[in-house]
């Protein structure tokens, strides 16, 4: 004997309870005033931080390429002490190279680390435009000054062959 069980499918769909909001929607509506000053305050100090970075961009330039030339000379000094080549250290009004001698006592500008470097704007230089980087203390004092419209550094070598800005 079989039994047959009998299913039924029920195909009611469940209806939700509706959401009651608490308060009247002129209440809701809009942001309050203490919200709205305290966005303001926020997008007032990004602004001033964002103009603050690009007034300064040529005085930062300024720093970034003096900085980046006494990295150069005291890696080319440190390069020359290692080799034991010499090498030259020229700079003017196009820019700076670093140049070392060949087989036949010709120079050639040294690459990669050491790459000559052109100037973005009208440059003057005055003192010692061209020296070898050996020791500082068997050569005489080498200073130079580099001046960019209102802006103006002196590098000096130090006793230890290394290079500062005064």
């Amino acid at each position: 004997m079989f039994l047959a069980l009998e299913q039924t499918i029920s195909l009611e769909v469940p209806v939700l309870m509706p959401i009651s909001v608490i308060g009247s929607k002129k209440k809701q509506a809009g942001f309050s005033l203490v919200e709205v000053l305290v966005v303001l305050l926020i997008l007032s100090i990004t602004f001033s931080m964002v103009s603050v970075s690009f007034f300064n961009t040529q005085q930062t330039q300024w720093k970034d390429m003096n900085h980046r030339l006494i990295v150069s000379l005291n890696h080319a000094k440190d390069e020359m002490t290692l080799s034991g080549a010499p090498i030259v250290f020229q700079i003017d009004e196009k820019g700076w190279r670093f140049l070392a001698p060949n087989l036949q006592d010709e120079f050639y500008i040294l690459g990669d680390a050491l790459t000559p470097y052109s100037w973005k704007t009208q440059t003057n230089i005055e003192g010692t435009t061209q020296f070898h980087l050996d020791e500082a203390v068997s050569t005489p004092p080498v200073v130079f000054k580099i001046t960019q419209d209102a802006y103006t550094a002196t590098i000096y070598r130090r006793r230890d062959g290394y290079f500062e800005i005064q």
